[in-house]
């Protein structure tokens, strides 16, 4: 009878292929991608491999009954196992994460002239293609939780304690590594490359000015910023969930009125620099949007390559 099995054995056994069943829903579901980098996927898969072996090597002590074996001990894992099935994993919000200027950035101080300033922050020949429809490449598709965008500040460069490299060779042309990526005149930034990418752009705006750029993004407002200026940007991962920060490059649009926060945008535009709070910083002119979808994972990844 089930008096005479080892309970604590079944509880532990419960518990086990419940954190692999948790675990392996996490992986297949792409919600881990929520909270780690996808290169730690095989790790995980690796625990769920040694946690189910270590659950059927519990299978032998069933019919070993103990007596007098308290199992409130184990409700301290009961509760973060129905914690996760309760509230199941979503996008970070953007009133949790900021923008802000970065000590990294090269470009932090350096003053622009005045005429210079004027000249760059200036708002010409913008187009628009903001029709009801949405992209059709497969990649933008999928659901995910948004995130609010109205708490960022622009002028930001990940920051070297993330292990993001940068290098300090002048005379190399960055954009060319690029070029394989360019799709009748416009350099088409997806999703794997995003971050070298914008890691690049803002360490070196010289070698991407005049150039022309596309890429999946989410509105962000700048309150400090012109009524015709916004962010288009994403949320970057370095490692885990603990140094997500988001980012993005200032876009100029005479229709900002009808773009909501937070929406999914494909923003194409003429990469040029301008002046923001005393530095340089990379600026999007002559700016096409269209509405697009949410990727099925919402977050880039920062591969260090």
């Amino acid at each position: 009878m089930f008096r005479r099995n080892n309970k604590e054995a079944i509880i532990q056994i419960i518990l086990l292929l419940a954190t692999a069943c948790l675990l392996t829903y996490a992986i297949i579901s792409k919600e881990a991608t929520y909270y780690v980098h996808p290169r730690f996927f095989l790790g995980i898969k690796v625990s769920i491999v040694i946690i189910v072996l270590f659950a059927i090597s519990l299978l032998s002590k069933i019919h070993k009954a103990r007596h007098n074996v308290s199992l409130r001990r184990y409700m301290i894992f009961v509760i973060p196992l129905a914690a996760a099935i309760l509230f199941p994993a979503s996008g970070v919000s953007g009133k949790e994460t900021t923008m802000s200027i970065s000590n990294f950035s090269p470009y932090k101080n350096n003053q622009v002239n005045t005429d210079t300033n004027n000249n760059t922050n200036s708002n010409a020949g913008n187009t628009y293609d903001y029709s009801e429809g949405t992209e059709n490449s497969s990649s933008y598709q999928g659901d995910s939780q948004s995130f609010s965008g109205d708490t960022t500040n622009i002028n930001s460069y990940p920051d070297n304690d993330a292990g993001l490299e940068t290098s300090s060779d002048d005379s190399k042309d960055y954009s060319e590594q690029y070029l394989q990526y360019e799709k009748d005149g416009v350099m088409v930034i997806n999703d794997d490359i995003f971050a070298q990418w914008y890691c690049d752009l803002y360490a070196h705006p010289d070698s991407f000015k005049g150039k022309r750029c596309q890429y999946l993004a989410q509105v962000y407002s700048m309150d400090d910023g012109k009524p015709n200026q916004f962010l288009a940007g994403r949320y970057f991962m370095v490692c885990c969930i603990a140094d997500l920060v988001g980012y993005g490059i200032i876009c100029e649009s005479d229709k900002r009125s009808q773009l909501k926060d937070d929406e999914w945008i494909t923003v194409t535009g003429t990469i040029d620099e301008c002046e923001y709070n005393g530095s340089v910083a990379p600026i999007l002119k002559d700016v096409t949007i269209t509405k697009a979808q949410a990727p099925d994972i919402v977050y880039v990844y920062y591969n260090g390559n």
